[in-house]
């Protein structure tokens, strides 16, 4: 019964993660949808695990969680960046900044 509350709480997890991820052009929010995004397919790895009493979806899990702070330092600084040069965050102005 627990395994299928938290695959219906990972499926509305990822909704309202691409949710935001289609109608933003925030950068931050944005960047928190990702970070819903991944964490939902978190959950749905430990659920995975749990129900057939595995360790390798828990070693993906690790991973993702690995690839989720990458991904949050990444975005950070490349939307510190796009405010240090316009002074608003906007994913528009990516494409302005010049390395």
């Amino acid at each position: 019964m627990y395994i299928l509350v938290a695959s219906m709480l990972s499926l509305i997890l990822f909704i309202v993660g691409l949710y935001g991820v289609m109608t933003s052009n925030i950068g931050i929010k944005m960047l928190i949808s990702i970070e819903i995004l991944i964490n939902s397919a978190i959950l749905n790895l430990v659920i995975i695990a749990i129900y057939y009493a595995s360790v390798q979806p828990i070693v993906m899990a690790l991973m993702g969680i690995g690839i989720g702070a990458v991904e949050s330092v990444i975005g950070l600084s490349l939307l510190s960046a796009t405010f240090r040069r316009f002074g608003k965050i906007a994913i528009s102005l990516l494409k302005e900044i010049r390395w």
